[in-house]
């Protein structure tokens, strides 16, 4: 598709939400004849095509509880279609995040989601049980149980929202790098467009299309200059069993524990694992960090060092399932593993900015919290369209200099 000369909205990325601005934009206007959406690869080429899918509300910030609430409420609308299984999400987690699972629970009470909160180790292993007869974790005196929460299939996402978005008339434009943003225009290397309003929601390329749009090199945060973005490295997999696996409705668990298992997990740890689309497990965790200015092309698992993991993670992972889980029991050779690795973008504080970065350009920079925030999208069209909305406020550009952070978690994981 070639790029048109005018449009009054230019969205750049074609990932979750990207696609979801431009779908919401075409539902608010009644056509997305005047919606234009740039990828410089194609529809979820980066992080939003390779997601594990995660849709949980496991979070401290009250904020991101009730975007969370909301994007559920999407996926609900329909769960096949957006490939969503809505089987639950367990949070299981040692005495030193056991507080932080009362006020996530309490959160969970204010915006009206359902969740379980389960405090002891005695109670906590009997409902785990009930789940998984064959749990065996030890140390964990906290559980939180949300019910409506779940994981949705990447790939099948992504292509309803782009089918949803050409259904109403938007211009999905592949192939097409941006590479100016000015004053009413965005330049690419298929044309150039006058617009009204451009909309960055490059995922993992924040950083390059923030500094195309001329945006400052550095952040005052809390009175510390500081860059705008940061990186880590992702590793996730599919690991199949030859004796054993999951029941497809099991819900997705995230496992924290602070006791000795292996040489290659540290002494906290985290892994998160739901059933794969096969036989397989797809599970993840132990994160590295990864230079400010680190490659991102090729991106994710295409990358020869950046999208590789090593043996040791692989085995790092199938020890932990194994501890966790009797079925998994016996040598590390009765395992398959696929594993990879991607280039994953933060913010500061690790959660996403949204709002009005400057005139005309207007910004949804998820901090890799893509799926279980498909709501920025419709939240950000109100926005674009003139109007306010007052549940992106804790997520503006400006809470940095104002020091109004996001709570920061006990947890192993750099951005919970």
């Amino acid at each position: 598709m070639t790029v048109p000369g005018t449009a009054r909205f230019v969205v750049v990325g074609a990932g979750v939400h990207g696609l979801s601005v431009a779908v919401h934009l075409a539902e608010a206007l009644g056509s997305g004849d005047d919606v234009v959406v740039l990828d410089k690869q194609r529809v979820g080429a980066g992080a939003s095509g390779i997601s594990g899918g995660i849709v949980r509300n496991f979070y401290r910030s009250p904020a991101t509880n009730e975007i969370v609430s909301r994007s559920v409420e999407i996926f609900e609308l329909d769960p096949a279609l957006f490939g969503f299984r809505q089987v639950g999400y367990v949070a299981v987690v040692p005495e030193a995040q056991a507080d932080e699972l009362e006020v996530i629970a309490a959160q969970h009470v204010d915006v009206g989601y359902p969740s379980t909160l389960v405090r002891g180790e005695e109670a906590v292993t009997e409902h785990m049980r009930m789940l998984f007869p064959d749990w065996r974790a030890i140390g964990s005196t906290a559980l939180l149980h949300e019910q409506r929460s779940g994981w949705a299939d990447a790939r099948t996402t992504v292509e309803a929202l782009a089918g949803m978005a050409r259904s109403a008339g938007v211009r999905i434009v592949e192939g097409a790098e941006v590479t100016g943003v000015g004053d009413g225009a965005v330049e690419s290397s298929e044309g150039d467009i006058r617009c009204e309003a451009v909309v960055l929601a490059p995922g993992p390329w924040a950083r390059e299309l923030w500094a195309i749009a001329g945006l400052p090199a550095s952040l005052v945060v809390a009175g510390q200059e500081r860059r705008p973005f940061h990186y880590w490295q992702v590793r996730e997999g599919e690991y199949e069993h030859a004796g054993a696996a999951l029941d497809p409705r099991a819900p997705v668990v995230h496992l924290d524990a602070d006791v000795p298992v292996s040489e290659h997990l540290p002494d906290h740890w985290g892994i998160y694992f739901r059933p794969g689309l096969g036989r397989g497990v797809a599970a993840g965790g132990l994160p590295l960090a990864l230079p400010d200015d680190c490659e991102l092309d090729p991106y994710g698992p295409s990358h020869p060092v950046l999208g590789a993991t090593t043996a040791e993670f692989d085995d790092a992972i199938t020890t932990a399932l194994a501890w966790a889980l009797g079925r998994f029991d016996g040598p590390r050779e009765r395992w398959a593993s696929s594993s990879g690795a991607s280039q994953t973008c933060f913010t500061p504080d690790s959660y996403p900015i949204v709002g009005w970065l400057r005139d005309g350009v207007y910004g949804v920079l998820d901090s890799n919290h893509g799926f279980k925030m498909l709501a920025l999208g419709k939240l950000a069209a109100v926005e674009l369209l003139g109007g306010k909305a007052a549940e992106l406020s804790a997520f503006r550009l400006d809470r940095f200099a104002q020091a109004a952070l996001h709570p920061v978690s006990a947890s192993p994981y750099p951005w919970t």
